[in-house]
């Protein structure tokens, strides 16, 4: 699994303005099914996910997010082992 987080570079305008694009991006992480968790950082500063897939895939579909190609966002992707997992009635609800 990966942990990946955003970093935004650009005003927050910019950001919002690229959303949807972000979330429908055909090449992107969303429509490729790698995304296991995924929300904004606080402060809005950026966002964080956690995919699952191959390094390739993650890799690949990370560098085709608008936010990456348009200079707003820099990402960094980190692989991780999950070893446990918390029952899901101890998550916190969103």
């Amino acid at each position: 699994m990966f942990l990946v987080t955003l970093t935004y570079e650009r005003p927050l305008e910019e950001i919002d303005a690229l959303l949807d694009a972000h979330y429908t991006n055909p090449d992107g992480v969303f429509a490729r099914g790698l995304v296991r968790l995924a929300g904004r950082l606080e402060p809005r500063t950026g966002g964080l996910m956690v995919l699952a897939g191959s390094r390739a895939e993650v890799e690949a579909a990370v560098a085709a997010d608008p936010f990456v190609t348009s200079g707003a966002a820099t990402a960094t992707i980190v692989e991780f082992h999950p070893t446990r997992l918390a029952p899901t009635e101890q998550w916190p609800t969103p």
